[in-house]
């Protein structure tokens, strides 16, 4: 086996760890193909935009590659780095397992309703459009293709408490909006168990057990502190940015019963309550 990780992100790095702590051969890319500092792999350089700034994955790359993960978005036009520039590349490669991920975000508002694998693409934002036309044109290649939809990932360096020191956090009370999170850490336990059974075609929600309103979990990330949560505010779009506000307008329940089922995963984090506790006593699943 061995894995390439297109896009060495916050994801791309945690699940690297996690495999080359199993012993795994892994690489991975980033734009400039600059080498970690925190984690000594093969690193090479990958990027494609419309108007030029390509830079072409070399060959030596791919080169005995057996599974493949895409964390890379598609850009603000659409167009999608791997889709693009790749597709072909990757089909002829005699691939065992091919990674996407996504986003829940296909699902659309449903006003607090659960949604599973099954439900309609409802995107209402571009964004979100972009990550369905993605899907699309994986699932109908040749690549033994798996998607996995996320909803807002955190972990350590990337959480609530990042943004409290930071001071960038606004207590905004919504009343009944929830939304669906998921530690990072479960993603990568995640794909490890897809990637040891590959199912081409098939689409995973990747959630915890709970989603709940944003000023809960302030609450609870303030109270693990001891400090006082920022003073609430009212639910005011017009007091929003629009990428801000476009946050606000979607409500949705993410099941995360088929990861469970069907690859067998018992989250290390089933809640915002575990995860906060683990980010804040330095404990992790990818050590």
């Amino acid at each position: 086996m061995k894995v390439l990780i297109l896009g060495g992100g916050y994801t791309g790095l945690r699940l690297g760890r996690w495999l080359a702590g199993q012993g795994i051969s892994v690489c991975l890319t980033n734009r400039q193909g600059k080498p970690l500092r925190e984690l000594a792999l093969p690193v090479f350089p990958f990027a494609y935009t419309p108007m030029g700034d390509a830079r072409p994955l070399p060959i030596e790359a791919l080169a005995g590659v057996t599974h493949v993960l895409s964390t890379i978005p598609p850009d603000a036009q659409g167009v999608d780095p791997v889709a693009v520039s790749l597709l072909d590349r990757l089909q002829g490669q005699k691939l065992t397992w091919f990674g996407y991920l996504s986003t829940t975000g296909i699902y659309g508002d449903t006003q607090g309703a659960w949604v599973d694998e099954t439900a309609p693409y409802n995107p209402q934002n571009a964004r979100s459009q972009h990550r369905v036309t993605a899907e699309t044109q994986f699932l109908q290649s040749s690549l033994p293709t798996h998607i996995f939809r996320l909803p807002g990932i955190y972990g350590p360096g990337r959480s609530i408490f990042d943004r409290l020191q930071a001071g960038a956090v606004q207590h905004v009370v919504k009343p009944g909006h929830v939304f669906s999170r998921v530690h990072v850490d479960d993603i990568v336990q995640t794909l490890g168990r897809s990637i040891q059974n590959p199912q081409p075609g098939t689409i995973y929600n990747v959630a915890d057990d709970e989603p709940t309103e944003s000023s809960v979990l302030l609450i609870e990330a303030c109270r693990l502190l001891g400090i006082d949560p920022p003073p609430p505010l009212s639910f005011d779009p017009e007091q929003m940015s629009p990428m801000a506000a476009s946050f606000w307008q979607e409500c949705r329940r993410v099941s995360n019963h088929k990861i469970k089922t069907e690859l067998g995963v018992n989250l290390c984090y089933p809640t915002y309550r575990e995860g906060l506790k683990a980010i804040l006593n330095g404990l992790c699943f990818c050590a």
